[in-house]
């Protein structure tokens, strides 16, 4: 993994003095401060597309995809709309870490601004500490979609609401989500905003709810 580190870190610049970690305009009402803090965890649940949504506002910096394989790239690179999205060619993808993915995350920090991982199991305390400390001395975020203890925020999709679809017919054109913030200090009381995820642009953005119509819960 060493030589893999190497390869990122080249001709990078170094994210340590970074206060935060910047995020898509969409995703500022829902996030307190408007970014992810290095050396934190954020979990997300019930939507892959909003995990490589967090990673769409990194602009030219790099990022890691850990254990999805089912993670489409090229469809957040449009995340951003105008102002552009996650950029593929400055993603790392691993889609099977096998046992030692703790080791492989523990790498992808330095020279990563944020690794996305799912954990095959909870990661015991010490190997968390361990991740955690390399990832706010490398200035990563970490974005977990597995089980993860004491993760600082916690993103979940609560409900779907699909747009372009009639009775049996029609095309999906995209899928607003209520999204909903839980979590330690400014988080706690909780958030809730509706996204495109995407829009029919393709775009992440603010959404408006538009009724019960062809709206589903996402189970927890």
């Amino acid at each position: 993994m060493s030589e893999l580190s190497s390869q990122v870190t080249a001709g990078f610049s170094p994210l340590a003095g970074m206060d935060l970690i910047p995020v898509l305009p969409a995703l500022r009402a829902v996030i307190p401060g408007g970014g992810l803090r290095p050396g934190t965890v954020t979990g997300v649940d019930g939507s892959t597309a909003l995990a490589l949504a967090l990673a769409a506002g990194l602009g030219d910096r790099w990022c890691a995809v850990v254990g999805l394989p089912e993670a489409y790239v090229p469809a957040a690179a449009a995340f951003g709309g105008a102002d552009g999205g996650l950029d593929p060619m400055r993603v790392l993808l691993v889609d099977d870490p096998g046992r030692r993915w703790a080791d492989v995350v523990a790498a992808l920090t330095d020279g990563c601004a944020m690794v996305i991982v799912r954990p095959p199991e909870e990661p015991p305390a010490p190997v968390a500490r361990r991740l955690t400390t390399l990832a706010r001395r490398n200035g990563c975020a970490l974005v977990t979609t597995g089980p993860w203890a004491g993760a600082a925020l916690r993103l979940r999709v609560e409900a779907n609401q699909w747009s372009g679809v009639g009775d049996g017919t029609g095309h999906l054109r995209g899928r607003r989500a209520l999204v909903a913030l839980s979590g330690r200090g400014a988080a706690a009381p909780g958030r809730r905003v509706w996204l495109w995820l995407p829009g029919p642009d393709g775009a992440v953005t603010i959404a408006e709810h538009e009724g019960p119509a062809r709206l589903e819960a996402v189970a927890g």
